[in-house]
């Protein structure tokens, strides 16, 4: 019975992170296009389309209930000042449980409940953020009986295609790995895999063209097509006019907050090392899948940074942005569909 009780996942107690650091400054990109904003259950959109008739309603891309959008792509309880109305008038409680809970996650462990956090996000990746702290963002994770919510929960980890470790087995690898993302060596070497693996029934400049060919309108599209144009540029030398900026307007806000700049190694690193933390990978592939994954982002990543920073961009915000469309392109159905079909 004993032997039972420890293979349960758990979500607590909280943890966190060795050196995670984040703290909400308002700077109002995660209410804008960077991700459909919900899904709402009925009794959630029912509750704002109380507060306003128009803010809530089914979306046919996203097949569920969602929160609607002005011209600009916020969402429509998004202030001027950058801060959500519900939550300024209404508390954090009457938020959609989304919208509390982003940039951070929870997954169940043996161990207890592992806090995440989305990059996806400049409050998380620009600036002099305070250490992490479970106690200051629990009840953004709990439900309204405060118990915390996972959104995943998992028990053993899939190392090879072969070869799955206990948990207990895992931390100690995957502590290294963090170490050594906080460090100074090269990011690449640290994940020793080769980024642009063969793609089966597809190549990379075919991925590639279909990304660009993703253009809509919307920030996304354009973090669409600068991952596309990217990825010519580091298979073929392919150069061309960058796509533009997406979601500028909330980085300026983030660089005018934060004068102590940061290197982009330590910005990738931390990256890569919530990436690890979170064990998204481990529901669907393996490690060593997921760091020939990482490996590919990251060069993608890295180059878009150098390109922002070649036309004028302080290099912490660069790599940020970067990050943030390595990240939010990651999160898509378009880089599924890419990582199902690499090949080790």
């Amino acid at each position: 019975m004993a032997g039972n009780k420890k293979k349960k996942t758990e979500v607590r107690p909280l943890l966190v992170r060795p050196g995670a650091r984040y703290t909400c400054f308002g700077d109002g990109l995660c209410c804008t296009d960077i991700h459909g904003i919900g899904p709402l259950t009925k009794k959630e959109m029912a509750e704002m389309r109380r507060i306003d008739r128009r803010s809530a309603g089914w979306d046919d891309d996203h097949e569920d209930y969602m929160l609607k959008t002005e011209a600009d792509g916020g969402c429509v309880f998004l202030m001027s000042d950058q801060r959500c109305s519900v939550h300024a008038q209404k508390g954090l409680e009457a938020k959609p449980d989304g919208c509390r809970r982003f940039p951070l996650g929870l997954v169940a462990t043996p161990r207890g409940g592992r806090i995440t956090t989305e990059h996806r996000c400049p409050c998380r990746t620009m600036g002099d953020r305070p250490e992490l702290r479970a106690e200051d963002v629990e009840a953004s994770i709990c439900d309204g009986s405060k118990r915390p919510v996972a959104d995943r929960r998992i028990k053993r980890i899939p190392l090879t295609s072969k070869k799955q470790l206990k948990f207990s087995e895992w931390e100690p690898i995957e502590a290294e790995y963090i170490r050594r993302f906080s460090g100074r060596e090269a990011l690449l070497g640290i994940l020793d895999a080769k980024p642009f693996p063969k793609l089966h029934g597809s190549s990379w400049e075919k991925q590639a063209t279909e990304f660009i060919g993703a253009r809509d309108g919307t920030q996304f599209g354009v973090a669409m097509a600068w991952v596309g144009d990217t990825i010519l540029t580091l298979q073929n030398g392919h150069e061309t006019r960058s796509p533009g900026r997406p979601w500028g307007p909330a980085f300026d806000r983030a660089q005018a907050r934060s004068p102590k700049k940061q290197s982009s190694r330590d910005v990738f690193g931390d990256w890569l090392a919530d990436e690890v933390w979170s064990l998204k990978w481990a529901d669907d592939y393996n490690f060593n899948l997921a760091r020939t994954e990482l490996a590919t982002r990251l060069a993608i990543g890295e180059d878009i940074c150098a390109r922002l920073e070649g036309s004028g961009a302080r290099l912490d915000r660069a790599a940020a942005e970067a990050v943030m469309m390595v990240e939010v392109v990651g999160e898509s159905d378009y880089w599924t569909e890419v990582k199902d079909r690499m090949r080790i």
